[in-house]
């Protein structure tokens, strides 16, 4: 049984592939989406539970792409994957609504666990297997 829905949204080709190989192996449904856009188009067709966001995309960045999603969908819980460490960025986060910041590179378990406490919280009907 699947743990539960995934939209990946990161345009680095190599570390989107790795990341949804690597949730699908362990029981997840992931897409995968390479810009805000491609993410706009996933989420319409496969109302994920929880989508995990790239803060750099082309076109639109991550926080601009949540809250196009909001916006059109009622979609569950998102977290955020960066490279900046800085205090602007957690608080954009805050201020999307968004519980867990992913600061590049990030140990694979520790994302996984952070994806199944957010499908939890948002109620997907998600279990660990």
């Amino acid at each position: 049984m699947s743990r539960g829905s995934v939209l990946i949204v990161e345009d680095e080709h190599l570390l989107g592939d790795n990341l949804q190989e690597f949730l699908r192996r362990r029981g997840w449904q992931a897409l995968l989406a390479r810009s805000g856009e491609d993410a706009l188009q996933a989420v319409a067709s496969s109302k994920p539970c929880v989508i995990l966001m790239d803060y750099e995309l082309p076109g639109m960045d991550g926080f601009q792409t949540l809250g196009a999603i909001r916006a059109r969908h009622d979609c569950c819980g998102c977290i955020l994957m960066t490279a900046h460490t800085g205090e602007i960025v957690v608080r954009q986060a805050r201020e999307h609504r968004i519980r867990q910041v992913l600061y590049k590179p990030f140990a694979l378990s520790e994302m996984e666990q952070w994806l199944i406490a957010e499908a939890a919280h948002c109620n997907c009907g998600t279990h660990e297997t």
